[in-house]
This record gives structure tokens, C-alpha cells and sequence, in this order.
């Protein structure tokens, strides 16, 4: 533990402050003492554990929390659970060898409540990341994310690489070919970082993803339905919505049917695909997505969201099938909402629950950035958070073994996008 000595930081009438584990001291108010110094590791205990950040934001946010309760920044201050920890077992100098991981939890958070509840959320997510962790896998994963983000924004290579296969009919055999590719991409090099090359010696962990990869990607670039509309329709608006509600439904057929026989062959071992009764975290994902709410509105009116929301045009299919504007929208929507659940379970639920009985935790980083692929030609903004997004969801959907939390978030972000932008096309 370092520990440098100033004349300037700490500021006030503090002695010293813990950084990332070095320790600053004002050398104008004496030097630290061996308690002084055992209360600081006690923070750097807690600063590891919660990954520096995670503890950062923490005590950040308590601390203005407090305070405003307080009406005081050193009653608040001496509040704060990691200072009660380091407080309460300073003069025991044997504390770091018997503490318990997050202590300061365990000492002070009512178990059942929501704080509880966030604590423990965090926690799941920060022992994830620490087990799971190898810079070089890590480095190695985000220098391939900043490759696709500039591939995408620079090149656009959405329009060259990916939407000719509809015109000539190979989106089928192209979107499988990307998915596949940028899945293995990633699992085989981070299996050989954490020496596990021998998970590739079975069967499942070659077939199942190329299976299930190959069925997502086809229905994605599935499109004769097109054709069949046109057989159908007898007035254009008609063929071109039922063209459009086909882009969304046909897809959850081909993730459903491969959903199925992926039950099968893994003999239901685990469930529906994540889709199963569980509360955990329930209350924490609610929470995340009203405190994103306002993020969420400021970005609904970037030009790009602004071009690509809401995804049906009200104006241009007003009227279409000879059905009333409500149920032109509840159709298409309901349609929508119906794709994003079949892509949870495939994403989250067969690529990271399913996989995880050959691949264990190694199941979620391949499935992050693959997932990132599928929002290639969407806006720049949601190409680069899908990755984030997709690896928490992941690591969530692997420690609690369902996919609500991902529902909730992703349903939640898409509908509320629509809603925004269905209501600023009616208004206008």
C-alpha cells in the first residue's frame, strides 16, 4: 500500500484519502498511524472488490443521499457504510485476515430490502468480472468492438457487406456467416487465454452455437414473405405492411422451431431457455430502467433515433388491411414486442443458459459481441452500447439463471423508443 505525503490533498480537515489503493496524506497534519493506516486498507479491500468504480459511484451517491438527508457533509460522511466498516474495525489489526467479503454489506444493509437487493446485484456482477477476468481477453475483446463500431460508422459496413443479400437473395446465408464467424472469433481465443482449449474437444460447443446461429441469422434475412404479400395484397399499403409485420413475426418462427429442437437435444435441462419463475432482481432491473428514463429522452431526439423510430410509419399505413389506426399499431407492435422476446431467449437464454453447461462463464463474451453484429445498420449510439448491454445481461441471465431482467431492459427501451416516436408522428 503506498502512501504519498502532500501539502494539498486531501482537501478540509481530513488526514488522508484512499486513491485506487495509494494512499494521499497532508504532511502538514502529521503522519499516519498504524490504526490510520489499517482503516485505509480496509478501503482498499472494499475498492477491489467492487472493481474501484462500482465503489466510487457508491460512495459518491450515498454520500450526496446522506447528505441531503443529513443537511450535513460530515454527519453524512461518518453514515456512509464503508466508513462504518473502517471506523468500527480499525484497531483491529488482524481485521483484514478474518473480513468477509463486502463486509460493510453484511454489517449494515437489512437483508430483503431494495438496498439489499442492489448490493447483492453488484456483487453478482463484480465476482463475475473478477473470475472471469484476463486483461488480455478483455483488451482483446474491446480492440474487436472498436473494429465493427469503426467498420460500421466509417465504412458503413451494414450497406456493403450485409443488405445486398436481400436483393439477390443470400441474406440468408450471409447473416449466419457474419454471426457464426464473430462468435467463434471470440470463444476459441479466449478459451486458449484461460487454457481451456479442451472445451473445444466436445461436439456441443462447435454444433450447437452454428445451429442456433445459423437459424437466428436466417430468420432474420428470411424474405419470402415479400413474395407471398404480393400474392395476397390487392392494394399496395396492404403488401407493404404485411411485408413489414413478416420482418418481425417470421423471425421469432425460425427462433422458436430452433428454440425447440435445442430442448430437445439438451433434454430440457434448463427450462424454458431462462423463462422461468424467478423475482430475483426483479425490483433492481425496474429501478435501472426508470433512472435511464431520462437519458432515454434526451437521446429519442438525435437525428438518428429521430430517423429510425418508431419503425412503422403511421402516416404512410394508416388504413391499411382496411383496419382502424389502432389496430394497424397493436398488430405491428404486438409483432415487435414478440421479436424481441425470441431474441433474449436466443441470446441470453440458449447462448448463455444453454451453453453454459460445456462453456460455463466462458459463454457470455462470444455471445456479447455477437449480439453487438445483429445491430449492425441500427444508429451508431445503440451499435456501441448493444455490447455493454449485451455482456451485463449476459453475466445477470448466467448468475440468476432467467431472462427478465434482459426483457425488462431491452423490451422496455424499444417500446418506450416507439412510444416516443408514435406520438411525435401523430402530433405533427
Amino acid at each position: 500500500m503506498k502512501v504519498i505525503y502532500n501539502k494539498y490533498f486531501p482537501f478540509g480537515k481530513f488526514l488522508a484519502t484512499n486513491v485506487c489503493g495509494i494512499i494521499f496524506c497532508r504532511s502538514d497534519k502529521g503522519r499516519l498511524s498504524v490504526v490510520d493506516e489499517n482503516h485505509e486498507y480496509i478501503h482498499t479491500m472494499q475498492q477491489r472488490e467492487m472493481l474501484y468504480i462500482g465503489f466510487l459511484l457508491w460512495y459518491c451517491v450515498e454520500w450526496l443521499y446522506r447528505a441531503v438527508k443529513e443537511r450535513s457533509f460530515m454527519r453524512a460522511y461518518y453514515k456512509l457504510y464503508f466508513e462504518r466498516e473502517a471506523y468500527g474495525n480499525e484497531r483491529d489489526l488482524a481485521y483484514r485476515t478474518h473480513r468477509r467479503a463486502f463486509g460493510w454489506w453484511h454489517q449494515f444493509v437489512k437483508r430483503g430490502s431494495l438496498l439489499h437487493e442492489v448490493g447483492c446485484f453488484i456483487g453478482d456482477i463484480a465476482a463475475f468480472i473478477r473470475k472471469d477476468f484476463r486483461w488480455t481477453k478483455y483488451l482483446y475483446a474491446f480492440i474487436l468492438a472498436i473494429l465493427i463500431i469503426i467498420a460500421q460508422t466509417q465504412y458503413n459496413i451494414y450497406d456493403w457487406l450485409i443488405a445486398p443479400g436481400y436483393d439477390d437473395g443470400t441474406s440468408m446465408l450471409r447473416l449466419p456467416a457474419v454471426y457464426i464467424c464473430m462468435y467463434f472469433l471470440v470463444l476459441v481465443p479466449t478459451l486458449w487465454m484461460h487454457h481451456e482449449l479442451w472445451r473445444l474437444r466436445q461436439w456441443q460447443v462447435w454444433a450447437f452455437p452454428m445451429f442456433l446461429l445459423t437459424i437466428d441469422g436466417a430468420g432474420q434475412g428470411f424474405h419470402a414473405y415479400y413474395k407471398w404479400a404480393e400474392e395476397c395484397a390487392v392494394w399496395h399499403k396492404d403488401k407493404y405492411y404485411m411485408q413489414l409485420v413478416g420482418s418481425f413475426l417470421f423471425r421469432s418462427v425460425f427462433i422458436v422451431s430452433s428454440l425447440c429442437v435445442f430442448r430437445w437435444l439438451t433434454e430440457g435441462r434448463f427450462g424454458l431457455y431462462g423463462l422461468r419463475r424467478s423475482s430475483k432482481y426483479l425490483r433492481v432491473y425496474g429501478m435501472i430502467y426508470l433512472m435511464l428514463l431520462p437519458v432515454f429522452i434526451v437521446v429519442s431526439f438525435t437525428p438518428q433515433f429521430l430517423n429510425f423510430y418508431p419503425k412503422m410509419d403511421i402516416t404512410f399505413y394508416d388504413g391499411a388491411m382496411g383496419w382502424e389506426r389502432w389496430k394497424v399499431i397493436g398488430l405491428f407492435e404486438l409483432c415487435y414486442a414478440n421479436d424481441f422476446l425470441g431474441v433474449e431467449s436466443m441470446f441470453r437464454g440458449a447462448l448463455v443458459v444453454g451453453m453454459s453447461r460445456w462453456l460455463g462463464r466462458r459463454a457470455v463474451l462470444p455471445m456479447a459481441l455477437t449480439y453487438m453484429c445483429i445491430h449492425l445498420g441500427k444508429p451508431d449510439l445503440e451499435l456501441c452500447s448493444s455490447v455493454i448491454g449485451g455482456y451485463m445481461l449476459g453475466i445477470l441471465a448466467w448468475r440468476t439463471r432467467h431472462l427478465w431482467g434482459g426483457i425488462i431492459i431491452h423490451l422496455g427501451i424499444a417500446l418506450f423508443f416507439e412510444l416516443i416516436g408514435i406520438i411525435r408522428l401523430l402530433a405533427s
